[in-house]
């Protein structure tokens, strides 16, 4: 592949993430601008619990689906087989454990035991959506990941504004989980010719899926543990309310995750097919930081109109917008060096780095919000994501 094909992937992949998260941000805010303010706190809950639980599901295979497919060659096939079964089937039996406890859970984290249920229920579909998208990247057919994520999106978006006018109660979950149902029909009709199936095989291939993506597994899961435990615990001390709330601002700066997801993505099948593997590390870092910096203007200038005028109730969002848009800034740039890591076999610095930043993701939220709430949660990202990418980079530079 020639060079500027990391620019190029990455720019096809950004238009679908834009769709992917723009479509995240529309879904927040018309539930928002819909929705009471305790409601809409639930759904930020149930995205937090449903991202959380997609990993237990999946074991994270989808990262090293890509490596695999992108080296494999002529055995790609077999592999995007091996992980769509056994996803599957992984993800039905999280999904039977996740509904048992889901009343301690819903107990735990202070909100209704139905939110809990609906993000289980959207676990089996998540899988197959997920397995396919990055068989997509792997093999990178970039434009039909992106189609992929646009057309989900949009049946999301319909589908939520349709129901919340004819007043379904449950319309954002249920929304959410059809719109996985169509975009699962559209991949599964793409990949028909993809599938070869050999018992012994299909069981081997997943297993050395499961063996090489655990690490990546636990690293992934305790970033996004760290990631999203501000809104749990704002929750838990205080209410669905004030996980809302925050939420908003959240939301807003899901622009940075947006461009950081893209080229990392992007860099995914690079990092593991080419020998200048630094190279390609330090041109999705350019890139992304230089669109880091015109998000950044674009949040400045359009940022508060937006929120007032679709729910002048949110206002007061803007008083830890900017210092919590550092923090994702630094969450971007970690979540390239995780995805770095673990398509260059250097699995265990994402888990070691995930580690650091849950372990203080998780003291400092517990320490600071009850007294700061807002700010408590913005300092505990920011502290914790900077150390976690201090480690993460050391060990990557040393080695």
């Amino acid at each position: 592949m020639q060079m500027n094909e990391l620019y190029r992937g990455g720019l096809v992949l950004l238009l679908g993430f834009i769709f992917l998260k723009i479509g995240g941000v529309l879904f927040r805010l018309i539930s928002m601008s819909m929705l009471p303010v305790g409601a809409y706190g639930e759904v930020a809950v149930f995205l937090v619990l449903f991202n959380w639980f997609t990993l237990f599901a999946t074991f994270n295979i989808t990262i090293g689906l890509a490596k695999f497919v992108s080296s494999s060659g002529g055995q790609a096939k077999r592999h995007y087989t091996a992980a769509l079964l056994g996803a599957v089937l992984l993800s039905l039996a999280v999904s039977a454990i996740l509904f048992a406890i889901a009343p301690v859970l819903a107990d735990l984290i202070n909100v209704g035991i139905g939110v809990v249920y609906w993000a289980i229920a959207a676990l089996p579909f998540a899988a197959v959506y997920n397995v396919g998208i990055f068989y997509f990247r792997g093999t990178y057919r970039m434009r039909l990941s992106t189609l992929a994520d646009a057309g989900m999106m949009t049946v999301r978006i319909v589908l939520l504004s349709g129901l919340l006018i004819a007043g379904v109660y449950y319309a954002p979950f249920l929304s959410f989980v059809a719109s996985f149902i169509a975009i699962d029909i559209y991949i599964l009709l793409k990949n028909r010719k993809d599938m070869s199936y050999d018992r012994s095989r299909s069981a081997q291939d997943f297993r050395k899926l499961l063996i090489y993506s655990f690490p990546i597994f636990i690293g992934e899961f305790l970033r996004s543990f760290a990631f999203s435990l501000d809104r749990i615990v704002l929750s838990g001390f205080y209410s669905s309310t004030q996980a809302g709330f925050y939420d908003v601002a959240a939301a807003l700066c899901l622009g940075y995750v947006v461009i950081a997801s893209s080229y990392s993505n992007a860099l995914l099948p690079k990092a593991s097919a080419s020998r200048e593997r630094r190279k390609e590390l330090f041109r999705a870092l350019k890139a992304s930081s230089v669109l880091f910096a015109l998000y950044s203007v674009l949040l400045a200038v359009l940022g508060k109109p937006l929120v007032h005028a679709i729910n002048p109730l949110y206002d007061g969002v803007f008083t830890f917008i900017y210092p919590l848009a550092g923090s994702y800034m630094i969450t971007g740039f970690l979540m390239l060096m995780f995805f770095f890591a673990n398509s260059t076999g250097r699995q265990k610095y994402a888990a070691y780095a995930g580690g650091v930043f849950a372990f203080l993701s998780l003291v400092l939220n517990l320490y600071l919000v009850p007294s700061m709430l807002y700010m408590g949660a913005v300092y505990a990202l920011g502290a914790s994501a900077l150390a976690a990418l201090m480690v993460i980079g050391v060990l990557l530079w040393r080695s």
